[in-house]
């Protein structure tokens, strides 16, 4: 007789007994046949957590977890949140992140910041509390509010990274519906998808809404040629598809992660011993702010080098884990943020003290935010590019009600922003802070 059949629900037994046993079969899996079964540590953590990593509390592993001399690949599973598959072929410098490059971009960078002091200037005469983002691109700049969508959207992008771990189809499926179903769902992730668009087709054919100013300096390199410069990359490596996201993760990515750094930055420079410091440093460095300043002058300013660590390190501009494959070797990981607040080599985690980088240059072995070795993040370079030359640009003729220096052009004051607008309290790949932040605001006086 059906043991089933007696039972008033006999389907939903079925299914009951079906998910107990999957369960169970899955917990005896983990716990003892697993790769990472014979590790020790805690066992409601083998069976709670993935079962394929293995989390090394140490942050001075990370010289052997991100080696630049051994072969290092990145996890699938975290790459298709992206829909960009991992590569096979062996990582190659990418031109168009190289020092040199990065500097001819610098009268771009400056061009930009040039309008950015522009538009202070306006929030000076006006008053107006405005939410500080910078590092936008197709003159986002000139809009009234920056264009916050943009913003918005790439945040919304970004916290769906987690879900399209577990279910990366959907990625396709996102990209399949009319624009005007993605409108419906949401107006700001239509945004990102028309912004992603434009990434598809000839600059020259469709161009920017937002028309640029007199002023703006044309491109020295071009960013589509960090793959295709490469002769000896793969077809695979220079099909249109793979440019393209290339292009879209570089111009997203790019732009949270550097405007939060500054944003972070921002916040702690209300600190007048720091600022002092910092406004001293620069007006020794800059005599005359009207004049061009050459990156390599400013990144070796040893205190705005400092403030500029410090911020990386509090930002975390990755939060989530950046897990590594090692083919050869069997190695574990550790998340970023857990290294960057270890009490044990950053004393006092939380709070915002340059002068730790100056005491022990050896911290940066502990600071990873853009990764290390063979895979860290190419575009490295340019983003300390932007933060060096936007730092020293605002806060060369911008100060606080306490910290003002000759000639300078006015005050910026922190507006409605305290420490819960930049501590992080959740992982959306990028850091997340509590829900009812309008992100740190500050007023031009």
């Amino acid at each position: 007789m059906d043991i089933f059949s007696a039972l008033p629900y006999p389907y939903v037994s079925v299914a009951a007994v079906s998910l107990l046993l999957y369960l169970v079969a899955g917990a005896v899996n983990r716990l003892y046949f697993s790769p990472i079964a014979s590790f020790p540590g805690p066992k409601l953590a083998a069976l709670t957590f993935c079962p394929a990593e293995i989390h090394v509390e140490t942050p001075s592993f990370a010289d052997e977890l991100y080696n630049t001399n051994r072969r290092r690949d990145k996890w699938e599973r975290f790459t298709r949140c992206f829909g960009i598959p991992d590569s096979d072929a062996p990582r190659r410098p990418q031109p168009v992140f190289s020092t040199a490059s990065v500097r001819r971009l610098q009268p771009v960078i400056e061009e930009r910041l040039d309008r950015l002091l522009e538009r202070f200037a306006e929030f000076q005469e006006t008053g107006e509390t405005m939410a500080y983002a910078f590092a936008r691109c197709e003159h986002r700049i000139e809009d009234k509010d920056f264009d916050l969508s943009f913003h918005d959207a790439s945040m919304m992008g970004s916290a769906l990274g987690q879900f399209m771990k577990q279910f990366p189809w959907v990625i396709t499926l996102m990209q399949a519906l009319p624009d005007w179903v993605a409108v419906l769902l949401n107006k700001d992730m239509a945004l990102l998808r028309q912004a992603s668009t434009r990434l598809t087709s000839n600059p020259k054919s469709k161009p920017s809404n937002r028309a640029p100013t007199p002023t703006t300096k044309p491109y020295p390199i071009r960013p589509s040629s960090t793959r295709s410069s490469t002769p000896n990359s793969p077809p695979a490596e220079k099909s249109f598809d793979r440019l393209w996201q290339d292009g879209q993760v570089t111009v997203v990515a790019g732009t949270l992660t550097t405007a939060w750094a500054l944003s972070v930055t921002h916040y702690h420079l209300a600190n007048p011993s720091a600022l002092a410091k910092l406004k001293a440093e620069l007006a020794s460095a800059i005599p005359d702010p009207f004049t061009t300043t050459p990156l390599a002058t400013l990144e070796r300013l040893p205190y705005l080098a400092a403030v500029i660590q410090e911020s990386l390190r509090l930002s975390c501009g990755v939060s989530t884990r950046l897990q590594r494959i090692a083919p050869v070797e069997a190695l574990c990981f550790t998340d970023p943020a857990s290294g960057t607040l270890d009490a044990r080599y950053f004393p006092v985690p939380l709070s915002f003290r340059p002068e730790r980088w100056l005491e022990n240059p050896r911290l940066d072995r502990f600071c990873l935010p853009f990764s290390k070795g063979s895979r860290q993040c190419v575009g490295m370079g340019l983003a300390y590019a932007e933060i060096f030359l936007a730092l020293a640009r605002i806060w060369r003729v911008y100060g606080s009600d306490e910290v003002q220096g000759v000639g300078d052009r006015g005050v910026l004051r922190l507006e409605g922003t305290d420490g819960r607008d930049v501590t992080i309290v959740g992982n959306a790949t990028t850091p997340l802070v509590w829900k009812g932040t309008k992100g740190v605001r500050i007023v031009v006086r």
